[in-house]
């Protein structure tokens, strides 16, 4: 068996474990080392190659940062490979596309005006009503569902709000928290409302680009694990499984790989899903069970092949309603031509939530392309007589991608987080996974670095975890 030795252990190379790999090593060099399960780094943010083009894994987009740290650090590692592209999004509602992302004028203005006074009038009529019941703005037992109602009104809540929460998250809206509210929907109240007709009519709305990386979104961490290895670090991929020996003071981590190898280590970091490590330890019964608790939602990616050019421009289409089988469709090739060379046919991406024990995630290729396709027809963007490329389609499954943040969500991570942190001061949480976050790449980034300045300022994991409000308080940009 081999045997090897480091200062810090890293457990995950997604993005964020990355970034702190990398900071660590420049303070270091040569006692640090990352795992990694896949055979490629990058975690979700991954680029396949096959049928001559290449694929990420869903739609992904590199925004600026505000504190600029993390995006100074991609210009840095990234350099020419960076693109600053135009956004193209569009999100289909009631049979029509509007730009997204979307403001509130753009929604009302999509569902045409009859739509919209019902709207506006289901708002008046349950406000009034509030106000004769006395009821206040702000209420302790709140839930995805009562606060929509309350900002939005109800028409809209069901018109909208309520098809994209099934569909996303695969459950009852009034057992989700407001979080997922809060994090994701800024097009709520009347005062935005106005706010965002008046800056439509008088031609002030404010350009919207991204970032993106040429030849896609992988780009990023392979630049993040090359510059890990020549600051001294080392990246290992294929790692299969591992098991921790935390006892009587032992801090050595088993893999499971193509040749058994023990680590022994100062400082564990595990960016892996938060109840996925816990289980590699010992738990008490009580403890165990909450674990288990935690609940996931995952991806079915299909990528499909038809003949022609798609019947509307754009990179990415958003689907909230259930009458498509799809949540979003993003063109590959729209991000960077290079993804696509051949242009003949058109790739599209559809990304699928669904979980483990969903129908969806278990059904044969065959019958979720066709659904694929008949949706892609219904949306317009093929047409009815666009030739299907069947043969070089293909679907892949991701579990744990999106947390689901049921109500009592917070308390129960927050206690398992630091059930671990005093338990074991020398191992740290972090990245999206590990701390039970949706987050954009670059607050990863920035989660990355903060880590590292943590630790190298000598803060214990319980230390580093006060900050775990101010993570999941960051703002989702699509």
């Amino acid at each position: 068996m081999k045997r090897k030795k480091t200062r810090f252990l890293i457990i995950g190379a997604g993005v964020s474990g990355l970034t702190t790999a990398l900071a660590l090593s420049h303070k270091f060099p040569g006692e640090v080392l990352v795992l990694e399960k896949e055979q490629t780094v990058g975690g979700l943010l991954r680029t396949l190659t096959r049928n001559s083009a290449r694929y990420d894994l869903g739609s992904h987009r590199i925004h600026q940062s505000p504190s600029q740290r993390a995006f100074r650090l991609i210009q840095e590692v990234c350099g020419e490979e960076l693109l600053k592209k135009e956004r193209g999004g569009k999100l289909r509602l009631k049979k029509s596309y509007v730009n997204y992302p979307i403001t509130s004028f753009q929604m009302f203005r999509g569902i045409g005006l009859l739509e919209s006074a019902l709207c506006g009038l289901s708002l008046v009529r349950y406000r009034l009503g509030s106000s004769l019941r006395g009821e206040g703005r702000i209420r302790e037992n709140d839930n995805y569902e009562s606060y929509l109602v309350r900002r939005a009104g109800k028409r809209a809540y069901q018109l909208f709000y309520e098809p994209y929460a099934r569909k996303v998250w695969g459950g009852e809206p009034s057992l989700i928290s407001t979080t997922a509210v809060k994090k994701r929907i800024s097009m709520l109240s009347p005062t935005l409302f106005l706010k965002d007709m008046i800056a439509h009519y008088a031609g002030r709305s404010p350009s919207q680009y991204y970032y993106y990386l040429r030849g896609g979104i992988s780009r990023l961490p392979e630049s993040l694990a090359r510059q890990v290895n020549e600051s001294g670090g080392e990246v290992v991929v294929g790692v299969k499984d591992f098991w921790l020996d935390l006892h009587q003071g032992r801090r050595i981590c088993r893999l499971k790989s193509d040749s058994a190898t023990e680590v022994e280590f100062e400082t564990l970091i595990t960016t892996i899903p938060l109840d996925e490590f816990l289980l590699k330890i010992d738990l008490p019964e009580g403890v165990r069970r909450r674990v288990e608790s935690v609940r996931w939602r995952g991806l079915r990616l299909v990528f499909l092949h038809v003949e022609g050019e798609p019947r509307l421009d754009g990179e990415s289409f958003y689907f909230p309603e259930l009458s498509y089988v799809f949540g979003r469709v993003s063109v590959p090739k729209r991000f960077d031509p290079s993804m696509q060379p051949d242009s003949g046919e058109t790739a599209f991406t559809c990304e699928i939530p669904c979980s483990e024990d969903d129908g969806l995630w278990a059904a044969p290729d065959g019958p979720v392309f066709e659904m694929c396709w008949e949706s892609l027809r219904q949306a317009e963007l093929i047409g009815q007589n666009q030739k299907a490329l069947v043969a070089k389609s293909f679907s892949l499954r991701l579990p744990k991608i999106y947390p689901v943040y049921q109500i009592g969500w917070d308390g129960l991570i927050k206690d398992l987080l630091f059930f671990a942190a005093q338990k074991f001061p020398f191992i740290y949480s972090s990245g999206k996974p590990g701390l039970f976050l949706h987050n954009n790449i670059d607050h990863s980034i920035e989660i990355g670095l903060v880590l590292a300045d943590d630790i190298l300022e000598g803060l214990s994991p319980s230390d580093w975890l006060l900050r775990l409000d101010s993570f999941h308080n960051m703002k989702l940009r699509d």
